[in-house]
């Protein structure tokens, strides 16, 4: 893999216990239960690691936290180059990292932690369910990083979107889009800043009732069928459907998914049907199916499209407000359609 490609992912935990079980549940992960680094595993290949929290952060109460590895080809001279942007922090200086790699955790000029790794390449197959499929970082403002990753990688920053906030495309030099960027605010940023992994799964709506059934958390909602969550430990991560991945990991160029599928979007399709049926036939009970569909997509997803999205764990009395008024609403012109002859 070449230089200034992300290519691993570990998470520091404080309970490796509790770590294993719930990433083996929401992911599908196996582990060979080291104590000292442990290698997570999707049918043999391995995708991801788990360590225990270092002392001097914990001292800290630094929140369990998932850090993404930069490969570089020369380890001392890119951490002599990150020293020289103000604000930088070398957290750990070059150390080896197995027997033929070398590691340093910098933190960037805006706070966020990455890793970069010297060594052979690391492979973890193709994206997919349970593994990284994209790769994001929150900041107040893009001119904090973005000169920082230029002169360390070359790495360019390509606005590509400025609703609902400045999201940014991260291009290597080869022209791969490798990550992306973000000027989020602060009520969903919150006020740490880190490169935020996006795992691929099969079932934003069910593992998001994994994470919460395990004392997770679901905090919000994000563009293109992401959610942040964090686990009981307080690391943060994100989740996406597997199929929808917004910025590929690896060296191939970044092209966004369509769906180029034959097959009817029946869901669509009905609805559509119902608003016709509703409108030119005066059938009441066709609004409340649409109303009844509604109801049961807020309730699956967490969130409630209603002139602007609203979710549930970041608005739960509007959430609440406007299913609700779906599920009433359903009731009331469906049984009076039934039983009132509407």
């Amino acid at each position: 893999m070449a230089n200034g490609h992300f290519l691993w992912t570990d998470l520091s935990t404080y309970d490796m216990r509790a770590a294993r079980a719930d990433y083996a549940e929401l992911f599908d992960w196996s582990f060979d239960k080291e104590d000292t680094y442990d290698f997570a595993t999707i049918g043999g290949q391995e995708v991801a690691a788990v360590f225990p929290m270092p002392d001097r952060l914990a001292k800290m109460n630094m929140p369990s936290f998932w850090v993404s590895y930069v490969h570089v080809d020369d380890l001392d001279a890119k951490v002599e180059s990150a020293r020289t942007h103000e604000g930088v922090i070398i957290e750990v200086e070059p150390q080896p990292f197995g027997d033929a790699a070398r590691i340093a955790l910098v933190r960037d000029p805006s706070g966020a932690g990455f890793t970069m790794y010297e060594g052979p390449d690391i492979q973890t197959g193709a994206p997919g369910a349970g593994k990284v499929i994209s790769r994001f970082h929150h900041v107040p403002d893009i001119m904090l990083i973005a000169p920082f990753y230029a002169d360390l990688f070359g790495w360019r920053f390509e606005k590509s979107s400025v609703s609902p906030w400045p999201c940014y495309e991260i291009r290597h030099p080869n022209g791969a889009v490798i990550a992306q960027a973000e000027e989020v605010p602060e009520a969903i940023r919150g006020k740490f800043r880190y490169w935020m992994p996006c795992f691929g799964v099969r079932s934003v709506g069910d593992t998001l009732r994994q994470i919460e059934a395990r004392d997770g958390h679901h905090h919000n909602g994000l563009p293109e069928g992401r959610v942040l969550v964090s686990d009981r430990q307080g690391a943060h991560f994100m989740i996406q459907n597997a199929g929808q991945n917004a910025a590929a990991v690896g060296e191939t160029p970044h092209v966004t998914e369509r769906n180029t599928t034959d097959g009817i979007a029946w869901k669509s399709l009905v609805a559509l049907a119902c608003v016709w049926l509703a409108v030119i036939m005066d059938l009441q009970v066709f609004w409340g199916v649409l109303f009844l569909i509604w109801a049961c997509l807020a309730l699956k997803s967490g969130r409630a499209d209603f002139v602007e999205p609203i979710d549930r764990a970041t608005r739960p009395l509007m959430f609440w407000l406007i299913t609700g008024t779906w599920i009433v609403l359903s009731s009331w012109v469906i049984l009076g359609s039934v039983f009132g002859g509407w």
